[in-house]
């Protein structure tokens, strides 16, 4: 016989997750202690070729980084849709930056399906790379910019943060945006001008 769940426990559950959520975004916005901070700039990902590919490889130009899961038909597909805006954008203006798109979903997203992914999009590999990678190593990045998911009942992570996080081109992080339709504008913006991120 199977145990009703309490009316409110759906209520409690989101409660929990938007204090997460708030919790990520103050750490990023406001600092978080040094001792709980990784490094995700040397963790070992796979990108969309197969190939090693660690963060601190971006080094020497600006970058711009988000999270995703190939099957959230959430803020995903609209994540992924800005960025290859973007990247038009960046392409058209002669700007040499970086786009890498991380995956929430690492035991489905193999290095192959992120791969499909960046080819439904119109990835250029050279400047916008869609990674995976083992499960504890993508969790160990996810932690370190503060990144909050939720799966539902078939493991999809649905319900996340949907931050964007721009790097200068010494692997610091320089601005934390939230994903927007105007996310080419605000971008770009932040690349011009003499307190340009560089």
């Amino acid at each position: 016989m199977s145990r009703r769940r309490p009316a409110g426990e759906a209520t409690v559950r989101k409660a929990t997750f938007s204090l997460a959520v708030l919790a990520a975004a103050f750490a990023l916005f406001y600092g978080a202690p040094a001792a709980a901070r990784t490094d995700p700039a040397q963790v070992s990902l796979v990108d969309q070729s197969g190939a090693n590919f660690r963060i601190a490889d971006l080094t020497g130009h600006p970058a711009i980084i988000t999270f995703v899961a190939t099957r959230c038909t959430d803020a995903c597909p609209i994540a992924n849709a800005m960025f290859s805006r973007l990247q038009t954008r960046l392409a058209h203006d002669r700007m040499r930056v970086m786009l890498l798109t991380i995956t929430l979903d690492p035991a489905y997203d193999s290095p192959f399906v992120m791969g499909r992914t960046a080819q439904q999009y119109g990835a250029n590999a050279r400047t916008w790379r869609f990674v995976s990678g083992q499960a504890g190593n993508v969790r160990e990045v996810m932690s370190a910019f503060g990144v909050v998911a939720t799966p539902d009942k078939h493991g999809i992570p649905e319900v996340h943060s949907s931050f964007v996080y721009v790097l200068d081109s010494h692997g610091r992080l320089a601005r934390t945006l939230m994903l927007s339709s105007n996310l080419a504008d605000d971008a770009t913006a932040l690349l011009r001008g003499p307190h340009a991120v560089r």
